[in-house]
């Protein structure tokens, strides 16, 4: 059987002193390392919503094009989850499209939208906590006009036919007119003044 030295023993239980005091202090340090947003937002309860900066969407959605829209959206605190571009039509038709970040901006590629209805398109966003924005709403009208173009070929000839016979016309009552009104003067009867003499 062996023995262990004074030396020894001494060296052993200053070493599980050591890890004693230390290991709680590592454990602590590790896992908040590992998680530094949790140990924030469990530090920090998020109630602010994600702040919507700016949007569009391009002018090709206005002539019934494929169309493109962007949104500067920021959270700080618990971080952006999910932005969206909302399409609501006259028939209530409703559908989103996730934008995509592209390193500036929340983006996506949209198709054309549909000709005959008025369309309300606005931008939503989630951040980690939940909190949600919206913003304002942009109208895109794409009812297409009842109404023909005018055909100058096919109007010319009845413009000028119809102001010519209207001239005529004109022409011919006046015509008229005066010789009734000479007419008249030459069968009125004259009155002759007496002769004071």
């Amino acid at each position: 059987m062996t023995t262990m030295s004074g030396r020894t023993v001494f060296y052993m239980v200053v070493i599980l002193a050591a890890v004693m005091i230390l290991a709680p202090s590592i454990v602590v340090k590790t896992s908040a390392a590992a998680n530094p947003q949790q140990r924030a937002v469990a530090g920090l309860q998020d109630t602010l919503r994600p702040t919507i900066e700016v949007w569009n969407i391009s002018r090709s959605a206005y002539g019934g094009e494929p169309f493109t829209v962007w949104a500067d959206v920021r959270d700080p605190v618990s971080g952006v989850r999910n932005v969206s571009l909302v399409i609501q039509d006259t028939t209530l038709n409703r559908t989103e499209y996730e934008l995509l970040y592209n390193g500036s901006y929340y983006a996506a590629s949209i198709n054309r939208l549909q000709f005959n209805r008025s369309h309300e398109l606005w931008i939503s966003a989630f951040d980690m906590a939940n909190n949600s924005a919206t913003t304002y709403h942009l109208t895109v009208n794409l009812i297409e006009s009842t109404h023909s173009p005018i055909d100058p070929s096919v109007t010319m000839p009845i413009v000028v036919l119809s102001s010519l016979t209207l001239m005529a016309m004109v022409i011919g009552v006046a015509v008229v007119y005066d010789k009734r009104r000479a007419w008249d003067e030459l069968s009125e009867p004259t009155e002759f003044a007496p002769d004071e003499g």
